[in-house]
């Protein structure tokens, strides 16, 4: 070793992040995950998609998919009434091919503060795009796996 002695690294003790509301419950994301959330609009259909793609939106000058949670999940399409919204979310991958993509939600997020007190893991198996099931304050919540999502949405755009 050099003898340089590692920085020490502050953990977070506290993380703000959101509840997205789904038809079958919802999904904890950091808030900087989250880039924007939109009307519902109808998408431009996408020709011999998975059932879960529900098609493309324009959003600032990009093509993004549009995908429905749920049905990933193998449930049906919720139905889709006024308080829908379109959640534009970040990869996590910026210099990618797929920066963003956007996910119907069944109402507009909630703020939450996350703490290690607070949030507990679920021992339960994890569907397509989910990373980890948790309990936050007792409220049960899916931690999406972005690159899963963004992965998912790259294998059906690159075999088209």
């Amino acid at each position: 070793m050099s003898g340089i002695k590692a920085l020490p690294v502050d953990t977070p003790q506290e993380v703000s992040s959101l509840l997205l509301p789904l038809a079958d419950g919802q999904l904890l994301v950091p808030v900087d995950t989250l880039s924007e959330v939109i009307a519902m609009q109808t998408p431009v259909a996408a020709y011999d998609a998975p059932d879960w793609y529900l098609g493309e939106l324009n959003w600032r000058e990009l093509r993004l998919p549009l995908m429905s949670f749920e049905m990933m999940r193998g449930q049906s399409l919720p139905a889709m009434h006024g308080s829908c919204r379109i959640a534009v979310l970040c990869s996590g991958n910026p210099g990618g091919r797929l920066p963003f993509f956007a996910l119907v939600l069944q109402g507009t997020p909630r703020l939450v503060r996350v703490t290690p007190d607070e949030l507990a893991g679920r021992e339960r198996g994890c569907s397509q795009g989910e990373l980890m099931h948790v309990a936050l304050s007792g409220e049960e919540a899916v931690i999406p796996d972005l690159g899963a999502l963004e992965h998912a949405c790259l294998a059906y755009r690159d075999a088209r």
